[in-house]
């Protein structure tokens, strides 16, 4: 499925960007940490498309392997039944959330499978893997292998996986992959890089716990399961998720498909643009064995990984035993998509975990959108309604220092976008836009416009109304990747048009002189406690 983005804006050819989330696990109903990764990928796309990048994000389900097995045989499902329900359930999530995502792949189609045994196939023929014995502790949850030393012994005595989740005991037959062959390629990889992984801290995490103490081959297949993707010439092995999954990024876009124009376009054009969002628990597999993955298929690595923290309550660490898990339908039918997607990503940074508070997330909510940015229109259409028809006419007279100042700010916000877009510090963006609408806020203030009018100076009433529809230009249109619907209306109710919008515009204030605005209605309302 592919979808055109939303926000319309002038493509520069040579500026392209691929931008993908993890693949979800349909186990379970999507919680706040798969809203989180989604709205973050949603937003980053959308602002690149804003500054002019020919901009593609990806998503999809990871369908195969024990526990979906499980889970669908305790509800007496077809696993492809179970895996096509659940992921209703999240595409339903994605777009009430105003996801808008271009690419949507699920590992369970065809065309994913058939790439991903051609994959495999050329991993055994390149002599990169081998059969052997697995032996060792194994999370069903996570889907991931554990040594001794690497288990945790829980409260009751048992071994546990890092994530909490109990640990069991298997020997199987099982194919290998290389991957102590390239302990020091990956290192160089990192050293030369320093701005692959973001954030840094992420690096050590991975040197200490997996590259110091020697990387270990990768199990990568499974004869204990059925729902997989079965090795060739071998299909009682079943292809293991961390081949299976980790291949999406190719499959989505029609590697060694008949159809692979996405592809070349996106993936093997080497001055794309290229980055993986996920949380920081699957990092190991994106900043290991997935570069090693690629640079045995002779492809080139993405531009960067952003491993995010993880959201976690005032309680501490969501789990469905302490009953703190949070349900982001529950926010998006009480206080609509914008105010959720407007939380996370001011709230939240990719640089550390972030604390989701009910009370503080009601307080974001009134103070910045009904009350800063909100009312802000508002008083905006209502004062030129009262003092000039409607119109945006620039003054006759010089722009007094309150409204210079005001202008040579909003430039200033436009370049300290752009800086904070291609560092993907989405949290700070935020935050400048917030500051520059308090500025503005206060520029109305100590205009005092009511006092002008009274002194009957035209030149200056008009001039004020000129800067101040400027600067709200400028914060309605940095806002439109975050604030999906409100945005829109806001664009509404003020009569911009799409020229005035497009960011490479926003410095060109001229832009609105002799322009007429609509009247208004409360789009944010104050939520009462």
């Amino acid at each position: 499925m592919i979808y055109h983005c939303i926000i319309q804006v002038k493509i520069m050819s040579n500026k392209k960007f691929y931008i993908t989330t993890p693949i979800y696990y349909p186990s379970g109903t999507p919680h706040i940490g798969h809203a989180y990764s989604t709205i973050l990928v949603d937003v980053i796309c959308r602002y690149k498309a804003l500054i002019g990048y020919d901009a593609f994000m990806q998503t999809g389900m990871d369908e195969h392997g024990q526990k979906i097995e499980e889970a669908a045989k305790k509800q007496g499902l077809d696993p492809r039944v179970f895996v096509d329900n659940l992921g209703k359930v999240f595409l339903t999530l994605w777009k009430d959330l105003d996801i808008n995502y271009h690419s949507f792949i699920k590992t369970s189609s065809h065309n994913h499978e058939v790439t991903v045994q051609k994959v495999f196939k050329k991993f055994q023929d390149d002599g990169y893997i081998y059969l052997g014995t697995w032996e060792g502790l194994y999370c069903v949850s996570c889907e991931e292998n554990y040594t001794r030393p690497q288990a945790i012994i829980n409260q009751n005595g048992q071994l546990s996986c890092r994530m909490g989740h109990e640990l069991i005991t298997k020997k199987e037959p099982s194919f290998f992959f290389k991957m102590s062959e390239f302990q020091d390629w990956i290192k160089d990889l990192y050293e030369k890089n320093p701005t692959f992984i973001v954030p840094k801290s992420r690096v050590n995490e991975l040197t200490n716990s997996f590259l110091n103490e020697g990387l270990q081959d990768l199990s990568v297949s499974r004869t204990s399961i059925s729902w997989g993707i079965p090795v060739l010439n071998n299909p009682e092995h079943k292809i293991y998720v961390w081949i299976d999954a980790l291949l999406n990024y190719l499959t989505g876009l029609g590697y060694k498909q008949e159809d692979d124009q996405l592809f070349q376009k996106y993936w093997n054009d080497p001055d794309t643009e290229i980055v993986h969002v996920m949380s920081k628990e699957i990092t190991r597999f994106h900043c290991i064995y997935w570069p090693i993955m690629l640079h045995c298929l002779n492809l080139r690595l993405p531009s960067k990984v952003i491993s995010h923290g993880w959201i976690i309550t005032e309680q501490g660490k969501m789990s469905k035993s302490i009953g703190n898990v949070i349900n982001p339908r529950e926010y998006i039918e009480n206080f609509g998509s914008d105010a959720l997607r407007y939380f996370l990503m001011k709230e939240m940074s990719i640089e550390r975990d972030g604390i989701f508070g009910h009370e503080s997330f009601i307080e974001c909510f009134n103070a910045d959108l009904a009350n800063t940015y909100g009312n802000l229109v508002s008083r905006f259409i209502g004062m030129t309604s009262k003092y000039n028809h409607n119109v945006i006419v620039k003054g006759n007279v010089p722009l007094d220092d309150l409204s210079t100042n005001l202008l040579n700010a909003a430039r200033e916000l436009i370049t300290a976008t752009n800086d904070c877009i291609h560092a993907f510090k989405i949290d700070e963006l935020i935050k400048n836009v917030l500051n520059f609408a308090k500025l503005t806020n206060k520029y109305i203030e100590d205009s005092k416009p009511w006092v002008l009018s009274k002194e009957g100076k035209v030149g200056h009433i008009n001039n004020f109304l000129y800067c101040l529809g400027n600067a709200i230009r400028v914060i309605t249109s940095l806002l439109q990747p975050v604030l999906v619907k409100g945005t829109k209306k806001m664009v509404e109710q003020l009569l911009l048009t799409k020229e005035q919008l497009e960011f490479e515009k926003l410095h060109n204030f001229e832009l609105l002189n002799n322009h007429k605005v609509g009247t208004s209605t409360p789009i944010y309302v104050r939520i009462d406690k």
